[in-house]
């Protein structure tokens, strides 16, 4: 596997717990579960540090194929994408931190896929993303795909993030 997973705030393992956490409920969605997993087998090496230092929250430090992923982002990182502010505003209140603290960890892999676009193997995808095969691979697409098809599946459990959070 070529994503690592690092932190400095974290122990391993709860850095680990955080992003297998975020990528159960982004794997629910067809096309974040291709992305993620030729992401995976990519022989560039993609660093994900999960950061729970709160004065890094809703920032994109990331730099370089070392990703900052921070758990307390509440902000959105996509408030013009149409199906993105639709997926997040339909989140009741009490969870929305938690779901677009995910979301940070969406836009960071649909940017790093959108940066790798020309190492990824795209031209065996399946049919129903025609256009990952294009020259010029959008975030925002990816982004917007992701939302849509995550928004009529039911939210997941924030068990082990209030846990990941009450640990700092």
């Amino acid at each position: 596997m070529t994503i690592g997973i690092s932190s400095k705030t974290l122990s391993d393992y709860d850095a680990n717990l955080a992003f297998n956490t975020a990528t159960a409920f982004l794997r629910k969605s067809d096309l974040a579960n291709y992305l993620i997993d030729q992401l995976e087998q990519q022989h560039v090496k993609l660093s994900i540090e999960v950061s729970a230092d709160p004065a890094l929250a809703n920032k994109d430090v990331s730099n370089n194929g070392a990703i900052v992923w921070n758990l307390h982002s509440s902000v959105s990182p996509s408030p013009n994408l149409a199906d993105v502010a639709a997926l997040l505003d339909r989140i009741p209140a009490q969870q929305k931190p938690y779901i677009t603290s995910q979301w940070w960890l969406m836009h960071l892999l649909a940017l790093a896929c959108q940066q790798l676009n020309s190492q990824l193997n795209f031209r065996d995808a399946d049919a129903t993303w025609p256009w990952l095969d294009e020259k010029v691979l959008s975030a925002g697409d990816i982004e917007n795909v992701v939302a849509r098809e995550l928004s009529d599946l039911p939210l997941p459990d924030e068990q082990n993030w209030d846990r990941l959070l009450n640990r700092n």
